[in-house]
């Protein structure tokens, strides 16, 4: 009994550890700081992780299967996307009702995405980028910093001022 309490001790220490590490990393997302990173499947099951897109300026547009507003910013990502290419420019759509491949095959198929979907249903991720209601928008630069975030619908014509400022800058 006592080899086994002093067993449960270290692995009490442990515990407490994580707990408090996981209640570090966990933030909201804010305009100069760098990006909360993640790390997210497609509709093929392959994982996505922010730190391996970074390099380039990024897009994350959260959106789900039903929004009507989403449908029209991803109409203007498309035309974003023909301009920069995914060599100038990075752009990941997250469906934040998605858990698997499904969801985000029909997306993709029904819009024609020519980029990344990615299962978003996920908790941390939905708090650390304080997604409450979609579209929303963040820009990330090449440092990975977050340079915009748009808690909302964005015309095409401010879309594309934000992504060519996102893109020319250094």
């Amino acid at each position: 009994m006592i080899a086994l309490a002093r067993a449960e001790k270290p692995l009490f220490a442990l515990l407490a550890c994580l707990l408090v590490t996981s209640a570090t990393q966990a933030r909201v997302v804010e305009v100069g700081e760098p990006a909360p990173t993640f790390a997210l499947t497609d509709e093929h099951g392959k994982i996505h992780d922010l730190q391996d897109m970074i390099g380039v300026p990024i897009i994350l547009h959260f959106t789900h299967n039903m929004c009507h507003y989403c449908t029209q910013v991803i109409r203007s990502l498309k035309r974003v996307h023909a301009t920069y290419g995914a060599d100038d420019l990075t752009i990941v759509a997250i469906n934040v009702w998605a858990e698997s491949g499904e969801l985000i095959r029909r997306y993709k198929e029904t819009f024609g995405l020519p980029f990344p979907m990615l299962a978003g249903k996920n908790p941390a991720l939905l708090r650390n980028y304080e997604v409450n209601y979609v579209p929303l928008i963040v820009f990330i630069d090449r440092t990975g910093t977050v340079r915009r975030i748009e808690h909302h619908y964005i015309p095409e014509e401010e879309l594309i001022a934000a992504t060519k400022q996102l893109v020319e800058s250094e």
